[in-house]
C-alpha cells in the first residue's frame, strides 16, 4: 500500500457502514475468537450498537483499509489531541490479504495522517507471535510489566511508540 501510488488508502467509515464493519470483523477475527473464545474483548463479538457507540466517542474514527479498490480491513484510531496521543484499536486485515505486509503498511501510513500525535498505543494477544512481530516491526515497544490476563492462556500485552515530530 502506498498512498502516492493510489494502490491503497483509507476511507472513513460512517454509521451506515456498520454492517460492513461487522462482516469484516467476523471474517478477520473469527480465527482468534475460535482459538480463545473471548466474548468480552474480541471485536468478533461486537454488536452494531457497540460499534455505533464507539463511533460517537470524541476523536474515535473508523477507517476502511482499501487496497486495489477493495475493502481489505479496518483500523480504528482513538486520538487524544490534548496529550498528543492515540491508540490503534482494533486493526484487522481480512484473512485472504494477510501475509502481504498490508497491516504493517497500514499502521505506518495511518500514523502519517496524524502528524501532531507523538505517542501511539496498541495492545494485542501475548500468545500470538505474528501480532507481536507486527507491532515490533512497526517500531512499537512492549510496555514492561503491563500485562492483562483475559483468561487462562490469553493475555494482553501493551505497546507504545514515541515519535519525535
Amino acid at each position: 500500500m502506498n498512498l502516492q501510488k493510489n494502490e491503497g488508502y483509507f476511507k472513513k467509515a460512517t454509521s451506515s457502514d456498520i454492517p460492513t464493519i461487522i462482516e469484516i470483523y467476523h471474517a478477520g477475527f473469527k480465527e482468534l475468537y475460535n482459538r480463545y473464545h473471548d466474548d468480552k474483548t474480541n471485536p468478533y463479538k461486537e454488536s452494531a450498537h457497540t460499534i455505533q457507540e464507539k463511533m460517537k466517542l470524541p476523536n474515535s474514527i473508523y477507517y476502511f483499509i482499501i487496497h486495489n479498490k477493495i475493502k481489505i480491513g479496518i483500523i480504528r484510531i482513538v486520538a487524544n489531541y490534548r496529550y498528543k496521543a492515540a491508540e490503534v484499536s482494533p486493526l484487522v486485515i481480512l484473512p485472504e490479504f494477510q501475509g502481504q505486509k498490508l497491516a504493517q503498511k497500514s499502521v505506518q501510513e495511518i500514523e502519517s495522517l496524524f502528524p501532531t500525535i507523538r505517542t501511539w498505543y496498541v495492545n494485542t494477544i501475548k500468545q500470538e507471535p505474528k501480532l507481536i512481530h507486527l507491532y515490533l516491526k512497526c517500531g512499537y515497544q512492549i510496555v514492561p510489566h503491563k500485562i492483562q490476563t483475559i483468561r487462562d492462556g490469553m493475555d494482553i500485552v501493551f505497546f507504545r511508540k514515541d515519535r519525535n515530530n
